[in-house]
């Protein structure tokens, strides 16, 4: 679990806490209490056995859809979707700090007849899934309304599920505790203690607030981090990477996932990340994974894949045809039945096809022939497609994708250079990194909003090693067009 994750479940978990405090979070500590219904506390245990999950189903609902509906809007993640969700976190910061009146407020009560008309724990999951949903009752922190922001903003599903298990959790957890002390002096006294001392809730508030500049903080760090822990990984190549996740292939040892935290060695080889999967090549067929808890989702055929990449409805992969390469892509709407796989792409003899790069249902691969090299966009699904960059000397291979931008490597005799350039742009694009014929070769490459990863082969006759390397996007440099000197296209 990444620092980001943590500290909005921190966040979340401190937010559905505070939410005690409203006339709803009373009520039902009162109604499940052994004083709200004739059943005593066998009643009350099996009540508050229910009330649990029926606010984490409410957190669910409201927060994981909300994820869901911003990743459809504007995709998941990016750099400008975090700086958004940052700014929303800091500003409900600053508002709990100064224990600034909650506007807009929702003044709405449990419906209290449900207890009457039905089984005392049926009617506790459904007030649990009422106070869960966040604003169906009253609103006692900014922090709520900044949950629902950051959710949106961010647009990840994985995230949001965290977000809403958290605060559903934060919001059952003070109740659960409560209601069976409901009519002992012990209860008594809490419910003294938060109902006649404003400085309780207050207090509430503020840590709600450190919570929320936590996660502020987080929020900005995280589309730089990429998950990993220094600006270079040793003796990797294949970099694949998202706002907080780096994957990349160890020489000689597993496929690897970094999140910030320690590393997470996963099944097979050639590892990559898009959409909600995490997948691998294991034999002849592509392991998907689910993003955030890496468990094993589908496996889909894919004989003799070398590379590959995916999104959440669209797996392309490499692979050996005839006598030289094949790019295929398969629709994996529906993982456990996925689509007949379509040849997009071949290339043979002294020719060669880079590996596919995805996002969303645009695929991206570079092709290197004699006669010169280009990389080519398709649109999956649909028969358009073109070329992005061409040269007819130089070597433009490896090329990677993040929304509206793409990176690629442009090589000649004398060095190798990482581009990048919008999609709808034109001419070569900025170069963010270039390295001399001497220090090695430019290989496969990664990008996310604010970073690009790159791997350097270092040739050796005894020795020969790999380093994965990230490097800001946010300073390109302008390209000066020149006939290039010597050299031409090669194989790797």
């Amino acid at each position: 679990m990444s620092a980001l994750e943590i500290a909005l479940m921190v966040a979340a978990l401190l937010i559905g806490a505070t939410g005690t405090f409203s006339p709803c979070g009373l009520s039902a500590i009162e109604t499940i209490g052994p004083t709200g219904h004739t059943g005593g506390r066998r009643i009350t245990a099996a009540a508050c056995a229910t009330f649990l999950p029926g606010a984490i189903a409410g957190g669910v609902i409201t927060f994981g859809s909300l994820a869901l509906v911003g990743g459809l809007i504007h995709g998941a993640g990016g750099r400008s979707a975090y700086a958004v969700a940052a700014g929303i976190a800091l500003l409900a910061a600053v508002l709990e700090v100064r224990g600034t009146r909650i506007v807009p407020q929702i003044r709405r009560q449990l419906p209290e007849h449900w207890r009457r008309v039905m089984p005392m724990p049926l009617a506790a999951a459904l007030y649990g899934v009422l106070l869960g949903l966040g604003f169906t009752t009253f609103v006692l922190s900014f922090g709520v309304w900044a949950l629902a922001g950051v959710s949106l903003a961010v647009g990840d599903p994985s995230i949001g599920l965290l977000v809403g298990i958290a605060f559903g959790v934060g919001r059952a957890i003070p109740i659960v505790v409560l209601a069976p002390l409901a009519g002992s002096a012990t209860g008594i006294r809490a419910t003294e203690l938060m109902c006649e001392r404003d400085g309780v809730y207050l207090g509430l508030r503020r840590g709600d607030a450190a919570a929320l500049l936590t996660a502020a903080v987080a929020l900005v760090v995280a589309p730089g981090s990429a998950g990993a822990a220094g600006d270079t990984v040793q003796h990797s190549t294949d970099p694949a990477a998202t706002a907080d996740a780096l994957l990349f292939q160890r020489l000689g040892g597993p496929a690897v996932i970094s999140r910030g935290g320690p590393e997470i060695g996963l099944p097979g080889r050639h590892p990559t990340i898009g959409g909600r999967f995490v997948a691998t090549v294991i034999g002849d067929k592509v392991q998907l994974l689910d993003r955030n808890t890496l468990a094993p989702v589908a496996q889909v055929d894919a004989p003799g894949a070398d590379a590959i990449a995916v999104s959440d409805a669209w797996l392309a992969y490499r692979a050996p045809l005839g006598g030289g390469d094949g790019i295929y892509i398969r629709y994996i709407g529906n993982p456990a039945a996925p689509a007949a796989p379509l040849l997009r792409a071949s290339e043979g003899g002294a020719s060669q096809l880079s590996p596919p790069a995805v996002d969303g249902s645009t695929l991206l691969y570079a092709i290197a022939t004699p006669r010169g090299s280009r990389v080519v966009q398709w649109v999956m699904g649909t028969h358009k497609h073109r070329a992005l960059v061409r040269s007819p000397r130089l070597l433009l291979f490896n090329p990677a994708i993040d929304g509206k931008s793409f990176a690629y490597v442009r090589s000649d005799a004398r060095r190798s250079r990482l581009m990048v350039r919008g999609r709808r742009g034109h001419g070569s694009g900025r170069i963010l990194f270039t390295l001399k014929r001497s220090g090695g070769e430019l290989f496969s490459d990664a990008l996310t909003d604010s970073v690009a990863f790159f791997t350097i082969l270092e040739p050796s006759a005894s020795n020969a090693d790999a380093t994965i390397v990230r490097v800001s996007r946010r300073r390109p440099q302008r390209l000066q067009e020149r006939a290039p000197r010597g050299g031409g296209n090669h194989r790797y």
